[in-house]
């Protein structure tokens, strides 16, 4: 198998070219046309990730966040990128684009939050569904903390009864709320006036951290990678975690 057999599978559940103008996607790093028995999957494409890879024997990182984002202006021996280069392993960032795909990252977190009855806005980085059964915000935040496996979540009062997620930076989303109908709001962050707005209009708004409304991708793009190229390895990193403990 080549790189690029996983390239034009991707691009196919999460165009490209549907990613936001600002991001950076595709293949990073590598040549398309290497040839691979093995991929490693990750949120981030940390140094700890690629020297997982190399132990491990995979040729190729599929992750969601750009491993290159910026431009780069020097690289120290210790970098991820550095070090992909240096032990030859390609890189293939899924972002944005896999935010807006109908299996990506927004719909994994609304299937981890057991939400029904989904509708899906793609444009708006959205999912707005039913919680399995309606409640305050105090137990709503206890069931996202368990069902993410997150080390905190901050929110703000209010009833569940029609729930959206935004997974990431997704807090400008909860402007949106008349648009879309929902009382209830999950992100992974929010910013101080995000939760004065959701306050001031009575919004449950729900902030379970970055990586833990965005980790849950990893394994359904690993399990649909699995099913179509099963001739191939496809593994899950063990060193790509939360950065942050909380209290």
């Amino acid at each position: 198998m080549k790189v690029n057999n996983i390239i034009e599978y991707t691009e196919k559940i999460a165009p490209f070219d549907a990613a936001a103008e600002w991001d950076n996607v595709g293949l990073l790093v590598g040549d398309k046309n290497a040839e691979i028995s093995r991929v490693l999957l990750a949120l981030d494409i940390t140094p700890e990730v690629v020297k997982e890879a190399k132990e491990k024997g995979a040729g190729l990182i599929v992750s969601h966040h750009p491993v290159i984002f910026s431009p780069i202006s020097a690289l120290k021996p210790d970098a991820a990128e550095y070090l992909l280069a240096k032990y030859d392993i390609a890189a293939l960032c899924l972002h944005t684009n896999l935010d807006r795909a109908e299996e990506g990252v927004n719909v994994a977190l609304g299937k981890a939050l057991g939400l029904k009855n989904t509708v899906f806005y793609p444009e708006d980085f959205l999912l707005v569904g039913e919680p399995e059964t309606p409640c305050d915000a105090d137990a709503y935040a206890e069931i996202i903390k368990d069902k993410l496996h997150a080390p905190s979540v901050r929110y703000t009062d209010g009833k569940v009864r029609r729930a959206a997620v935004s997974s990431g930076g997704g807090g400008e989303g909860v402007e949106l709320y008349k648009k879309y109908g929902f009382d209830a709001f999950v992100t992974g962050e929010m910013k101080h006036h995000q939760y004065l707005y959701a306050q001031a209009h009575g919004i449950a708004a729900f902030d379970a951290g970055h990586f833990s409304t965005e980790d849950v991708v990893i394994k359904s793009l690993c399990d649909m990678l699995k099913k179509e190229f099963p001739d191939a390895e496809f593994l899950t990193s063990d060193k790509c975690v939360c950065p942050y403990k909380a209290i």
